[in-house]
């Protein structure tokens, strides 16, 4: 018998749409390509339990209220993140940074007391894990009518091929990656095409690095931790102290991939120390650890496309829509909150919505 709906993508919003879909008793399956589930979300433990993301971090909850009411549900608790003190601004490697008194630097932001997993694990507790399937990646999904779909995967432990038949198939992983990865048969139409090769993913090129230190010493000198920089290697820096008091700064490259790519990675991060030691002192030379995560070689998430840094945000929303049963969610089809954890639960929230609507009618 086939399932109701196939999920293909174990992120927040894969996971959303599954625990809702749980709480409708309406059948169905994740399915999931990495040996993990959070997808783009990635939180790190260091030498003691502490947590430090490598993927999203913040969010806004004045204006984000999916997340949050996600985060009361569960009973996580959150960090405000720091901005006390001043901020520096580094113009060139031949100039000393500024101080400057600006506060304001992600107002009003919060992170996730655990990490962002937290919130991923939360999801996951509300779902069966007999409809979760980790190391499966879709190859291929043949329209066999109007109203079903057969999905063929690939075991990547076993080397074997798994069909799997759905009546509703939603995509919950990056649009490029929808369209470079998956042979559709029949294809898909050229304008959807286009719509998925217009929305590139999100921090794709991006790589992030957290340096851990027995405690925040910047803050002895009434900085913030917040850094803008066109001296490099890391273009933003923020503190990343967790809620437990364990000390870190967190940084974005303005290294380019390409370049990222032709450095080893023990001289990336001795280039990030260095920064550290200009920007904050001495102190910065004695971390404790380094974490890394460079998101542009990451297979899972982004497409030789994605490897060129984003001049202008996006224009994200959801696609054209051709087919009543294949459906698209993630934080890259949402036009108010894409690119936050917010645009992934919106969407879900959306498409689960849609579900429900699809499977109302054809029961009648």
């Amino acid at each position: 018998m086939p399932l109701q709906v196939l999920i293909i993508g174990g992120g927040v919003a894969g996971l959303r749409i599954g625990t809702l879909l749980s709480e409708n008793n309406i059948s169905f399956k994740i399915v999931e390509s990495r040996e993990r589930l959070g997808g783009r979300v990635l939180t790190k433990h260091d030498n003691t339990e502490d947590y430090f993301d490598l993927g999203p971090t913040w969010y806004w909850p004045d204006t984000e209220k999916h997340i949050e009411s996600l985060l009361n549900t569960y009973n996580l608790s959150t960090i405000e993140q720091y901005n006390e003190g001043d901020s520096l601004l580094e113009l060139s490697q031949n100039q000393l940074p500024k101080r400057i008194a600006a506060s304001n630097v992600n107002n009003r932001s919060k992170r996730i007391v655990g990490g962002v997993n937290a919130l991923v694990t939360a999801l996951n507790n509300h779902i069966s894990d007999d409809h979760i399937i980790l190391n499966h990646k879709v190859e291929s999904i043949y329209q066999e009518n109007q109203s079903s779909y057969s999905v063929v995967t690939l075991n990547q432990y076993s080397q074997t091929h798994e069909t799997f038949h759905a009546d509703i198939v939603v995509l919950t992983v990056p649009p490029r990656l929808v369209l470079n990865s998956i042979d559709f048969r029949p294809p898909l139409p050229e304008p959807l095409q286009m719509d998925l090769l217009n929305k590139p993913t999100w921090m794709g090129a991006q790589a992030k690095i957290v340096v851990t230190y027995q405690y925040p010493f910047w803050r002895d000198e009434n900085l913030s931790g917040n850094v803008v920089s066109w001296a490099g290697p890391l273009r933003e820096i923020y503190d990343a102290t967790t809620s437990s008091g364990k000390a870190a700064l967190f940084g974005f490259f303005s290294l380019p991939p390409a370049e990222r790519n032709s450095k080893s990675e023990v001289s990336i991060k001795e280039e990030v120390i260095q920064q550290l030691t200009k920007l904050f002192g001495s102190q910065a030379q004695a971390y404790e650890q380094i974490l890394y995560k460079d998101w542009s070689q990451d297979g899972h998430t982004v497409t030789e496309g994605d490897k060129l840094n984003i001049e202008s945000f996006p224009s994200y929303g959801p696609p054209p829509k051709y087919f009543s049963n294949m459906l698209f969610a993630g934080t890259e089809y949402d036009a108010v909150h894409g690119g936050h954890i917010e645009g992934a639960l919106s969407s879900a929230n959306q498409i689960s919505q849609e579900i429900r609507n699809i499977v109302s009618s054809s029961s009648k």
